[in-house]
């Protein structure tokens, strides 16, 4: 006979985490609270999906035993705080309460990603209060953080906008999965993102995908040109955007409900270029995206999943510029690890600009420019040991520097 044991519910748990803590309590000489006991059981079931209850909040209170023990000593209690610091270092998903400092940058979230792109500003705002949100817990804990659409022609900042966000609230920008869906365009490609059942004999196959937000739930997933994707991996995103799951080749469950989603799609560029130019408002390009344009590449219920469609505009000669300056801030960061000055004139800027502008491709040949014109003129003057720590090199035109030499010591 098939015996199935369900797991236990978080009620049931806490009374086995209360027969077992007197023993824990006893080994490390500290003392738990009950609402200690209480949070171990509710974050372990919402956080640790690889486990189950009652062992994975077992788990937890004898690793905040240990660490309360090793910090506060001998006659210490162990709080709630303390089991939401354990969770956050398993995960990496930050389930303690807000300090000053970390709600001081979610207030000012806008201005911290202003620093690295530039314009697009309905964007900025709709992606910042849903990071305050989620960090708030106001929101659907059994969705994703958020589910976002970025559309807009190639080279405005849609993919700078993700590794920004990543950047700013998940800490790095490698916290960021990155799937380019031009390599997802065959039916037998679903196996690839989502893993592939084993073959006779053989093991099965992890997808990437699944495998990617299994390894780090916490993390920033980005879908490069979802309208080249093959029309069945859209119906999969239906159930990942709903309800924060997706079953996987084995069998596991895969919980998306600590990811940011988002989409970036160049469908309908041609449309708002035009548009654009007519100096149609975002909102209206926005409507009629909606209402016509959109619907050739997806359907009703897959757009209705998103919290947020932003619309990029194309950039015009003064972004460019602005582009230019924080390119170039990170050629000076370079410089400036070298020991190295750098000044950037406004011709330079005024130049590079005017090379590196194309309507059709934003911001994109801009860095071929500063890459061709600038970093090499500079990696020459290295590698020919014209340039040593403590000189000051000025970018006087888009192709021409001047070192200053410093001062010997």
């Amino acid at each position: 006979h098939k015996v199935k044991i369900e797991e236990m519910s978080e009620n049931d748990a806490i009374q086995v985490l209360e027969s077992k803590i007197g023993f824990i309590e006893f080994k490390n000489k500290i003392f738990f609270s009950y609402d200690a006991l209480e949070e171990a059981v509710q974050l372990s079931g919402r956080y640790m999906h690889e486990k189950f209850l009652p062992s994975k909040a077992l788990l937890l209170v004898e690793e905040a035993a240990v660490y309360v023990a090793n910090e506060r000593g001998e006659g210490a209690k162990v709080g709630s705080e303390d089991i939401a610091y354990i969770v956050s270092q398993k995960t990496h998903i930050p389930v303690t309460k807000i300090t000053e400092k970390e709600g001081d940058k979610l207030l000012k979230l806008e201005d911290m990603m202003h620093k690295r792109m530039v314009d697009q500003e309905g964007a900025v705002k709709s992606i910042a209060s849903s990071l305050r949100r989620a960090r708030a817990e106001f929101r659907d804990t059994k969705r994703p953080i958020a589910n976002f659409l970025f559309l807009g022609p190639t080279g405005v900042g849609k993919t700078e906008c993700a590794k920004t966000v990543a950047d700013v609230y998940f800490g790095d920008e490698s916290n960021m999965i990155r799937v380019d869906m031009s390599e997802y365009q065959e039916k037998n490609s679903i196996g690839r993102l989502i893993g592939a059942p084993p073959a006779p004999g053989g093991a099965t196959v992890g997808g990437y995908l699944t495998e990617a937000v299994r390894k780090n739930p916490f993390s920033l997933i980005l879908f490069d040109e979802i309208e080249k994707a093959y029309p069945d991996i859209l119906t999969i995103f239906l159930q990942v955007m709903d309800d924060g799951r997706l079953t996987d080749a084995t069998g596991r469950t895969i919980d998306f409900t600590q990811t940011i989603i988002i989409m970036t799609s160049n469908a309908g560029t041609q449309y708002i270029q035009d548009e654009v130019k007519k100096g149609t408002s975002v909102e209206q390009i926005k409507t009629r995206l909606l209402e016509t344009e959109l619907k050739q590449y997806f359907r009703p219920e897959f757009l209705n999943r998103f919290d947020n469609i932003s619309v990029f505009r194309p950039l015009s000669m003064d972004h460019v510029k602005q582009i230019a300056r924080l390119m170039l801030q990170k050629t000076g960061k370079q410089l400036e690890d070298k020991g190295v000055e750098f000044e950037v004139t406004e011709n330079a800027i005024n130049e590079l600009a005017s090379e590196g502008f194309d309507p059709l491709f934003g911001a994109r040949p801009l860095r071929r420019v500063i890459q061709e014109n600038v970093n090499n003129l500079l990696a020459n003057s290295v590698i020919s040991g014209k340039l040593h720590r403590r000189d000051k090199v000025i970018l006087v035109s888009s192709n021409k520097i001047d070192i200053v030499k410093g001062r010997e010591l």
